[in-house]
């Protein structure tokens, strides 16, 4: 069990009083809410870039992985006022999102067992129009990481003959997600069905392998291609956000050749921050802006393409 502790830590200026910091989230390896906050605190430096500016949804373990777990938008009540935070109109009532400006932020989300990071693919400046495309490919078993490493390099193949650049990560589980920088000029609508298009150009291309189908009972073992990740309210976790799984993996950039031969196992909470050091590995994500106009314009002028 758990102590009832309050110990106080100064991050960035801010007072954090941390809880319960020998509470266990990972039976196996018995890693603690305690190495999840010096994981967070660690990673801020190549993190923040791919989260500032970003509402934020994040996934909470309160009593850890193999426990319930709940998704939160809306920053709760006890949320501190330094804490930045962006309000946007719900269905039926705003709804405040925490925005993770600074490590202390970061610390103070890892506090409240906040293991998952899931940030938008648009920012607060242009909320609308996204400047991330997601395709992510989510193995149907038994179809396992091997596979989806496979059909992530046919994708590359296919944005290669288009002219784009996409960045490999892996999920921290057993998929990848591959993400293309676009410069935000497109809704959310258009964004959402071009990945739509390169999926299907993937599954036309390997019907045995790859599927773009919804229902899981028409996978049939295949790796599927999700463009759905990209519609509005919708979030892929963030690079080096750490994983609920057995183990505490971590959604880990890499990239192409690196793909080839890594595994999802070797990126953790323990070795990704040595990693890091050596620079984002997702940097590029940062700065590139691809014009996706005139494909988009081809595919909606093309009467034989359903786009």
């Amino acid at each position: 069990m758990a102590t009832q502790v309050s110990v106080p830590v100064t991050v960035d200026g801010r007072v954090i009083r941390l809880t319960n910091l020998d509470k266990v989230l990972w039976p196996q390896g018995g890693y603690t809410k305690a190495h999840l906050i010096r994981y967070y605190a660690e990673i801020a430096p190549v993190l923040l870039p791919h989260l500032r500016g970003r509402p934020l949804t994040v996934t909470r373990f309160p009593d850890g992985v193999e426990g319930e777990s709940f998704y939160q938008k809306n920053a709760p009540p006890h949320t501190p006022n330094w804490v930045r935070t962006h309000r946007v109109e719900g269905e039926e009532k705003p709804i405040d999102y925490v925005l993770a400006e600074d490590a202390a932020t970061l610390v103070w989300l890892a506090n409240q067992a906040c293991i998952e990071l899931h940030p938008w693919l648009s920012t607060v400046d242009s909320p609308e129009k996204p400047d991330r495309i997601v395709i992510d490919l989510d193995p149907d078993p038994p179809s396992g990481f091997r596979e989806a490493r496979r059909i992530a390099l046919v994708v590359k193949e296919v944005l290669d003959r288009m002219g784009l650049r996409g960045y490999p990560k892996l999920s921290g589980a057993t998929g990848v997600h591959i993400v293309i920088p676009v410069v935000p000029q497109h809704p959310y609508s258009v964004t959402s069905r071009f990945a739509g298009f390169i999926g299907r150009v993937v599954a036309d291309l390997f019907p045995d392998e790859a599927t773009v189908e919804r229902r899981v009972k028409d996978r049939r073992g295949r790796v599927y291609l999700d463009h759905l990740q990209n519609l509005p309210g919708k979030t892929i976790v963030a690079a080096y956000s750490v994983r609920p799984g057995t183990r505490p993996t971590v959604s880990m950039p890499v990239t192409w050749e690196e793909l080839e031969t890594c595994q999802p196992e070797d990126f953790t909470i323990d070795t990704v921050p040595g990693l890091a050091r050596r620079g984002d590995r997702a940097a590029a994500v940062l700065t590139d802006r691809q014009d996706i106009s005139p494909w988009v314009a081809e595919l909606v002028g093309n009467p034989g393409i359903n786009f």
